[in-house]
């Protein structure tokens, strides 16, 4: 039996497709949940990554144009804003949930080149990746702290996320995509070598990887077809990914929906990791355990709505079949298939985030 190892050593070990003591545990509780959770017992303002024996905590910063937010109205439960990435939309306040677009920052080219371009600079003092920005000690001392407790990745925006927001959807940067490949071209090599210069200033900072988070599909499969990822974000996926691999470090990436179709790309652009396996999009560990298990690590899957069942033997069910197929070897993280939703119970998930030493152990 490997003897017990620290979060960061065993997130590691796992990610490399090696055993470890046990498979990782991973997960995010909406903030719905948690205050669902406080009702239970759970006290306030607790440090849920801690309590819960979690083994990964993100480090990311803020990669927007950082425009000057502006609030219009105010209603009942939401706001009208225009944010620091330059887009008009409605959101809720005090509770989580997709804003509603109003209007975009950016339709076309020009309006990219006048309004966004400029504001990526990533040589301007107030970023991270610039050799003058003045924090840069204080960012290293608190990556080397939270890895006493944490395997510590850079938490950093897709290009893919960052483009849908800025044009508004994702109708509007399809569109794009489609009809505009002057536009799209240029826009996905723009944030593709903006995001990767800001990984890279973390990387500099001693993360442990890359976690990039870039949605690429919904429940029947992936937003756009194979070809088209293989135009577009490839090439800006590949660089943002090229120093973490240069370094041997992992490279996860999270995007929900069913992105079976993408998986080939996705290697090739340089992830090693895929997270978290949308179970209610079809996404099944079992089956990309067996066909990619030699190349591609997984995190994730747990049907978020048997966790909703609140019942501890189907629970038990789900996640055997799942841990029992993805474990040997190496290369498994359990989690949810998505944030945890406030249907699950503080009950249930202290029981669900006991099972990796439970019946997650190896030897």
């Amino acid at each position: 039996m490997v003897s017990e190892m620290s979060s960061r050593e065993r997130i590691a070990s796992l990610l490399r497709i090696e055993e470890a003591d046990r498979i990782g545990f991973a997960d995010s509780p909406w903030r719905e949940t948690i205050d669902r959770w406080e009702t239970e017992g759970l006290p306030k303002g607790i440090f849920i990554h801690q309590h819960f024996g979690l083994d990964i905590y993100g480090i990311g910063v803020d990669p927007s144009p950082k425009y000057d937010s502006i609030t219009y109205e105010e209603g009942e439960n939401w706001r009208l804003v225009r944010d620091s990435y330059g887009v008009k939309q409605r959101t809720w306040r005090d509770r989580s949930g997709v804003p509603l677009p109003v209007e975009a920052a950016v339709k076309n080219l020009e309006e990219f080149r006048s309004r966004i371009e400029p504001m990526l600079d990533p040589d301007s003092p107030i970023r991270i990746s610039s050799g003058d920005y003045p924090f840069k000690e204080d960012i290293s001392k608190i990556v080397s702290n939270f890895q006493k407790r944490f395997f510590v990745p850079a938490n950093v925006l897709g290009p893919y996320e960052y483009a849908r927001h800025i044009c508004g959807g994702h109708k509007g940067v399809l569109k794009a995509m489609i009809t505009d490949k002057p536009f799209a071209d240029r826009m996905f090599r723009v944030l593709g070598n903006f995001l990767s210069r800001l990984a890279q200033g973390l990387l500099e900072a001693g993360v442990d990887g890359l976690f990039l988070f870039d949605d690429m599909g919904f429940v029947d499969g992936p937003f756009f077809r194979p070809e088209t990822y293989e135009r577009y974000l490839l090439p800006a996926h590949r660089a943002i990914c090229l120093p973490f691999k240069k370094k041997g470090l992992p490279r996860i990436l999270h995007t929900d929906g069913n992105v079976e179709a993408l998986i080939p790309g996705i290697m090739k652009a340089g992830f090693t990791v895929l997270q978290p396996l949308e179970a209610k999009a079809g996404m099944d560990v079992v089956k990309l355990k067996e066909q990619y298990g030699d190349r591609l690590a997984f995190m994730g899957n747990i049907d978020a709505r048997i966790l909703s069942t609140n019942d501890p033997e189907k629970i038990l069910a789900e996640v055997r079949r799942k841990v029992e197929a993805a474990a040997p070897g190496g290369g498994y993280v359990l989690g949810s298939d998505h944030s945890v939703p406030p249907s699950v119970s503080l009950e249930t998930f202290k029981f669900f985030s006991s099972l990796p030493s439970k019946i997650g152990r190896y030897g």
